[in-house]
């Protein structure tokens, strides 16, 4: 019986080390599974950009209105999602230091502003947020598991789509950032 129960133990213990990468979003649309490596073939960023989302405050805002044409690695994530937790302190260091060059903006689905605002400012994260409660910029990117991340040019185009942060994530965002006119304003890393 002992051996029994730990292996059930193990069993659950594996399944929630494994994450939210394998956890799909409620059904919203019927969105497809997000896929690693080369972005998928979503919205036309003219599209997308102008899928209404909201801060923390409640305001209404758009992903193309928050990037302003600068390149961005955006994070589709859920605060119950355990894998998205691991991950928001590494993107909050990414954001510091990408400052003034490109965004890092995190995108909670399917969640209450206010509860993500909470959560947010539980945790002292101090990158941009942003709420998708209906699942719209999720379904037009063609997410539906999370944690999910995009890196997109400053025109708005994805240059890649994968789930957990990574280097792969990181490295497009370097290269969206070498190719994006700097102005002088933006201290490269």
């Amino acid at each position: 019986m002992a051996a029994v129960k730990l292996t059930v133990t193990l069993a659950v213990a594996l399944a929630l080390a494994a994450g939210c990468a394998r956890t799909a979003l409620p059904p919203a649309g019927g969105a497809a599974p997000a896929p690693h490596g080369p972005a998928p073939a979503a919205a036309p960023p003219g599209s997308w950009g102008r899928i209404p989302i909201v801060d923390l405050e409640r305001r209404p805002a758009t992903l193309a209105g928050v990037m302003g044409g600068r390149p961005a690695l955006v994070n589709l994530w859920a605060p119950w999602c355990e894998s998205c937790m691991t991950e928001l302190p590494d993107l909050d260091r990414l954001s510091r230091q990408y400052d003034g060059c490109g965004l890092v903006i995190g995108v909670a689905v399917g969640e209450d502003p206010d509860h993500t605002a909470a959560f947010v400012r539980g945790l002292g994260l101090g990158y941009p947020q942003y709420v998708d409660e209906g699942y719209q910029l999720a379904d037009a990117f063609r997410q539906s598991r999370i944690p999910a991340t995009l890196v997109l040019d400053g025109d708005g185009t994805i240059v890649h789509a994968g789930l957990a942060l990574d280097g792969a994530a990181v490295g497009a965002l370097r290269t969206a950032l070498a190719r994006a006119p700097a102005g002088g304003a933006c201290r490269r890393p």
